[in-house]
């Protein structure tokens, strides 16, 4: 009805609603990551800290049969790199660096499907892997 009051039990449930719908949406953990969309010919560009890369997902238009050059920049504390796999393959990727650096690593992929990895220590099992699909 327009107009009533809420009552101090419908207040106290709407509270913990919103406090269990917070709880739920507050880890980096649980948040998705950022997808990126780059054209044959540009510079990837991935940054990496503990433990993940941003773009998460990154599609790179145009790109089979051609040059792509990977600028992976360390904006951890910790050693890092970043390495391409195909399946438990190990194609290419940069070597460990401290963090505050950057590197660049140069690959020419088929089309196809691709995990970006650190391969140093847990960091793949901490959440460090990402996606690149080369069309």
């Amino acid at each position: 009805m327009p107009g009533t009051p809420f009552t101090m039990r419908q207040a106290l449930a709407g509270a913990i609603s919103s406090a269990l719908l917070l709880a739920g949406c507050g880890g980096e953990e649980d948040r998705p990551g950022r997808t990126a969309t780059i054209e044959a010919g540009q510079s990837l560009r991935v940054s990496g800290d503990e433990y993940s890369f941003d773009p998460e997902t990154v599609v790179v238009r145009g790109g089979a049969g051609q040059p792509l050059r990977i600028d992976f920049e360390n904006a951890g504390t910790l050693a890092h790199n970043l390495r391409l796999f195909q399946g438990e393959k190990n194609l290419t990727g940069t070597p460990t660096f401290q963090g505050g650096q950057s590197r660049t690593a140069m690959v020419t992929l088929p089309a196809g499907d691709y995990e970006m990895v650190c391969t140093v220590s847990d960091h793949a099992e901490l959440g460090m892997t990402g996606k690149l699909k080369v069309e």
